[in-house]
């Protein structure tokens, strides 16, 4: 049972949740926004262009999941070590982290680069389509690194509940990819510009931008942990078990979707390239509703891990309350202005058409969507990353990648079954979830008592 609550302590913490709210969504939003524009530049090159950039990006979102799984972890690590005021161990903590992350960062890169030919044909057998993909994939992998400890960066400003400075790294860096992305891709003046592999270009700056920033104002002078590196020590990595026990299971749950989405790729390019380019054009679409929630799961993780049973039955509850307008929201935007949205992505009607009816099946899918994100805050919190792994591995491999497999290349169904797939999936996790997170309240509830 939720706590009842106060005027003041509804105002207490709304202040808080607000605080750690604004600036994530703010960031996201940017980043979303960003990505929107490369995409809206993107739209108008070749539909060739437009899916070879969709192909590596699957492939950097796959990294991508794998390394903010295991930033989540140094969220809640370091959180737990700054609640407890133990400077030294949150100092070597932060080193453990760094060296451990860029270890993997960098291992990752390398087998991606490796196997890069491998990756791309599992998706497609075009090969004018495969060719434009590696090209493009062999101009970001060098990068990849960068985004790893910007994510770590990220983690440890949150750690601290500091939410607007990553806001801020993130509002330059996606000046920079918007601007240089427009003049590389299309040119400026005498200049021609250098079509799709200009906005890798963009990409690339951007990561350059965000990290050393980031970098600087927390290690710098006078930054949120200047000093961490002082002492280093590279033996007795005791927090190393702590990290891949959490890290591991989160990552794993968050590169879940990925790899499904790698097959479920390959079955809607068995459609037809206009297909594949119009999901992709809607997945930039339906960014701005992940924008808005975005914030839910980085504030579940960061208040659940400062905060006592109580106050999490607190948090729970007014963050429900502010993801169910939110829902709303997404829901309107989705209806109302997501053609619209489609049109500045692309100038092709064909695409908007295919993907305006994707988008229109997802106004179904807001609920479970971003309620979920809550529910995986509060439960690897507690330490269990394993569960909401578990659930994620169930819900995408037994239910959504058989059903598009079966709707897709055995009944060849309509691509709007595809759609509804897709909500099955999202609200089987939502249900398990939401029970899995009742249960453990329940019994932290007893113990209590």
């Amino acid at each position: 049972m939720m706590p009842s609550l106060s005027l003041k302590t509804y105002g207490q913490t709304d202040s808080r949740i607000i605080r750690i709210l604004i600036p994530v969504i703010i960031e996201n939003g940017l980043m979303t926004l960003s990505g929107m524009v490369l995409t809206g530049y993107i739209g108008r090159l070749p539909v060739t262009d437009i899916n070879a950039y969709g192909l590596c990006t699957r492939i950097y979102s796959i990294y991508g999941a794998l390394i903010r799984g295991m930033a989540a972890a140094v969220l809640v690590l370091l959180a737990k070590e700054l609640m407890k005021r133990r400077r030294h161990l949150v100092n070597h903590l932060i080193q453990e982290c760094y060296m451990e992350i860029l270890f993997v960062s960098v291992l990752l890169s390398v087998l991606i680069l490796i196997c890069s030919g491998w990756i791309l044909s599992f998706m497609s057998r075009d090969p004018v389509l495969l060719a434009g993909g590696k090209r493009l994939l062999l101009q970001t992998v060098w990068f990849y690194p960068l985004f790893a400890l910007i994510r770590l960066n990220a983690s440890a400003f949150q750690a601290k509940g500091n939410t607007g400075t990553p806001m801020k790294i993130a509002v330059a860096g996606n000046i920079i990819s918007i601007i240089f992305g427009y003049i590389w891709i299309f040119g400026i003046g005498s200049f021609d510009g250098y079509g799709i592999s200009g906005a890798a270009m963009a990409q690339n700056l951007s990561l350059c931008v965000m990290f050393l920033l980031g970098t600087f104002l927390l290690y710098g002078k006078g930054g949120e942990y200047e000093g961490a590196f002082e002492n280093w020590k590279m033996q007795d990595f005791s927090g190393s078990s702590k990290l891949i026990r959490m890290g591991i299971p989160a990552a794993l749950e968050d590169s879940f979707w990925q790899f499904a989405a790698v097959m479920i790729s390959r079955i809607i390019l068995g459609y037809g390239q206009e297909y594949y380019a119009s999901y992709q054009l809607g997945l930039q679409a339906e960014g701005f509703c992940d924008t808005m929630s975005a914030g839910f799961m980085t504030a579940s993780l960061s208040l659940a891990s400062g905060s006592s049973e109580e106050q999490n039955g607190v948090y729970l509850k007014r963050l429900r309350f502010f993801c169910r307008i939110v829902i709303m929201i997404t829901m309107l935007f989705l209806l109302k202005l997501s053609s619209k949205v489609l049109g500045l992505l692309t100038d092709k009607p064909g695409l908007i058409r295919i993907a305006s009816g994707y988008l229109l099946v997802m106004v179904f899918s807001q609920y479970p969507t971003h309620m979920q994100k809550i529910s995986n805050g509060f439960i690897k919190a507690s330490g269990r990353a394993g569960t909401t792994m578990t659930v994620n591995l169930v819900g995408l491999w037994l239910i959504r990648v058989p059903l598009v497999y079966l709707l897709g290349s055995v009944l060849n169904a309509d691509i709007m079954m595809i759609w509804w797939a897709f909500n099955a999936d999202l609200w089987f996790r939502f249900i398990l979830l939401e029970i899995i997170l009742r249960r453990q309240r329940s019994a932290a509830a007893q113990q209590m008592r």
